[in-house]
């Protein structure tokens, strides 16, 4: 049995064609001339007898061979049974299905990977596992993509399929394919389908982390772009491909920093994967390096005058094409020229190098800006005049979110800068919600305005720019940006770009504001004061047992804290954790919360472990629930309160403590100072 094994897993590096070779001779049990074998495949004899020299591995552990008989042909030896066993254990396992994006990428990996060699349509059909017409019809889409990339792809009938291009040219499409997806353009690496070969990934990522002092500068995507192309670089090295060409732009192109971080990564990849990488690969990599930086400020690179007064020079005259008339005015704002010098340093290099970086905010901005984004365009023909290469328009949608901030300072054409409403959307509408309505206050301030609503409480949408959300929303037309509930670095430039996209707007635009009588800020000054004494009455810190399930927290905690309807309760709930889990482990803590009909009263609670943390694996170890229910009818400022507390696990250090510890002291105390500076502020705010 083991031998069996060993078989199917060396069948898995047996070539499509030499399977099949393997099936004919296996099934027919007779002799089979060379030429009718060749003809099965479609093949030369020579090909024929090159496919079969490799074959005696994988045959070993079935028993048998491949024999020659004088004037008939080749055919295995054995009986039936062993030959039905071979053909069992060589037999792959049906294929997953897998999407056209993911077969148009392993499509262009394999083209790739015999670049300059022919090959018949049946060879790429049994690499993917579909027919050879739909291998046609994907090379028919990728022809046009790998041809703007300085790919060719020729085609002969009879003959096969041939992918040519310098190595240059290969690695830089198949880097960009991997990051993108060739329809969308958003982002596609790290989807099912990984680089091909689990050594070079893993070795690629151990050499990153050891340089992480020297990248910590750089976006996620910076980084993807430079971990995906030092995998695509081992890759080819070891098929001894290499680049032959040095520095697009001249010796001195590179800074300092891009020709020292080549110099670290070329030396680590080289111990890694025992490569000796020649000098034009390491000059390579410094390019790619620079055409990846992070728009941001990056690290000092000495030396760099000549470069920086080009692209001063090349940004002032960017401007003027822009408006002329108002050229020199645009001229004085400094946010303008640094920002949009720091986009051309990152920029040129990347359009030299056929780098695509995808912008997802393109189709807003040319539907919402259409003269704006013409009068880029006019300032991008710089650009194209200095290069000598066409710039494309996700890379003028960049740059046009640069005049557009420039123009809403002069004021031209009425357009500013406004302040955003953005609506944070989870299920219940508290609890984590607030905590991440917290934090995007705190880092967007003066830039958004933030609400918070229940994932079913659509109606509170309407007069939101945008939408802010931990799941999917299927049930609104309105843009939205999909994060994770503690954010990262990647999940504010999300939302930053939106911010710059939907940030400028016309004065006129803005509606009016509405005054509320004073009966109803009273009514709302009463409702507030009853439920956060409520609130406050309805405080309690639980014990339950440690090795009790999630359902049956849930269970206890209805039951405890919603005596009147315990089964609602309960399945709304649970029903919020089939959506996404309330098991926060990042925080040690358990956050049930829902927004419901069916609580009279507003409850804070704390259900703690006996032993101090939950010991069930689904509980990732967590130390303390916080349950949060809220009444439909509650007060706007009372929500307020409940996700000021959520807010404060995020916030204070000490807080979160005292929550894991169950310390009833301390919680209770944070508690009415909260609801303290709630009822004073409403009283200020409320009353004329």
């Amino acid at each position: 049995m083991e031998e069996m094994s060993a078989a199917a897993t060396n069948a898995r590096n047996l070539s499509p064609r030499l399977l099949r070779l393997l099936e004919v001779l296996a099934r027919s049990g007779e002799p089979v001339k060379i030429d009718a074998l060749s003809a099965a495949l479609n093949t030369s004899r020579r090909t024929v007898f090159r496919e079969l020299e490799n074959a005696d591995d994988a045959l070993a552990a079935f028993h048998t061979s491949i024999v020659s008989v004088p004037g008939k042909g080749l055919m295995l030896s054995g009986d039936g049974e062993t030959r039905r066993k071979m053909l069992d254990g060589l037999t792959p396992p049906p294929p997953h299905s897998i999407s056209k994006r993911e077969r148009l990428l392993r499509l262009l990996v394999a083209l790739i990977a015999n670049a300059g060699e022919v090959q018949k349509l049946f060879y790429y059909a049994s690499v993917l596992n579909v027919s050879e017409s739909t291998v046609s019809n994907d090379l028919d889409e990728l022809e046009t993509w790998l041809s703007d990339r300085g790919v060719g792809v020729t085609r002969k009938s009879g003959i096969g399929v041939q992918c040519l291009g310098t190595e240059e040219a290969l690695r830089a499409a198949l880097v960009s394919r991997f990051m993108t997806d060739g329809d969308s353009g958003g982002r596609y690496y790290t989807a099912s389908f990984g680089f091909p070969g689990e050594d070079i990934e893993t070795g690629v990522r151990e050499i990153l982390r050891r340089k992480k002092d020297m990248i910590d500068w750089m976006t996620s995507e910076s980084f993807s772009l430079i971990a995906v192309y030092l995998m695509v670089m081992v890759d080819r090295l070891r098929k001894g491909r290499i680049v032959t060409r040095g520095r697009v732009s001249g010796q001195g192109s590179m800074g300092a920093f891009q020709n020292a971080l080549a110099e670290e990564l070329a030396t680590e990849t080289n111990n890694r994967f025992s490569l000796k990488m020649p000098e034009t690969e390491q000059r390579a990599l410094a390019e790619w390096i620079q055409a990846c930086r992070s728009k941001q400020d990056g690290p000092l690179e000495p030396g760099q005058a000549d470069r920086q007064t080009r692209i001063q020079s090349l940004t002032m005259r960017m401007i003027e094409r822009f408006d002329p008339p108002i050229a020199a005015i645009l001229k004085t704002n400094e946010q303008l020229t640094r920002l949009l010098s720091l986009h051309l340093e990152s920029a040129l290099p990347r359009l030299r190098g056929g780098i695509a970086l995808p912008n997802p905010l393109e189709e807003d901005l040319i539907k919402n800006y259409p003269k704006e984004y013409k009068k880029t365009r006019r300032a991008v023909k710089v650009l194209e005049e200095h290069l000598g290469l066409p710039v494309p328009s996700n890379e003028i949608s960049f740059i046009l979110i640069h005049f557009l901030a420039a123009l809403a300072v002069l004021g031209e054409r009425n357009i500013r800068r406004r302040v955003l409403r953005t609506g944070i959307v989870c299920v219940s509408g508290i609890g984590t919600s607030y905590m991440l309505a917290y934090q995007v206050r705190k880092r967007f301030k003066g830039e958004l305005e933030v609400e918070v609503s229940g994932y079913d409480d659509t109606a509170s949408w309407t007069d939101v720019d945008f939408l802010i959300s931990t799941i999917p929303l299927t049930k609104t037309d309105k843009p939205f940006v999909l994060v994770n509930t503690l954010l990262g670095t990647e999940d504010y430039q999300k939302i930053q770009a939106a911010i710059d996209a939907y940030a400028f707007t016309k004065r006129d635009a803005e509606l009016p504001a509405h005054s509320v009588s004073l009966e109803k800020k009273l009514d709302g000054l009463i409702g507030i004061f009853m439920q956060s004494r409520l609130l406050l009455d309805n405080f309690a810190v639980e014990p339950i047992k440690a090795d009790c399930s999630f359902e049956e927290l849930v269970r206890f905690a209805a039951e405890r804290f919603a005596p009147e309807n315990p089964e609602a309760v309960r399945h709304a709930l649970m029903d919020r954790e089939a959506v996404v889990t309330q098991v926060v482990g990042e925080l040690g803590i358990v956050l049930l919360h829902i927004r419901t009909a069916y609580s009279a009263a507003p409850v804070f609670a704390l259900i703690v472990p006996e032993g101090g943390v939950f010991t069930q694996t689904y509980f990732k170890n967590t130390k303390s629930c916080v349950l949060m229910l809220l009444p439909e009818t509650s007060p706007h400022e009372v929500t307020e309160l409940m996700g000021g507390i959520s807010s404060a696990l995020i916030d204070l250090p000490l807080f979160l403590e005292a929550v894991r510890a169950g310390d009833r002291s301390i919680v209770q105390a944070f508690l009415e100072r909260e609801i303290s500076e709630i009822l004073a502020l409403c009283s200020g705010e409320t009353l004329p």
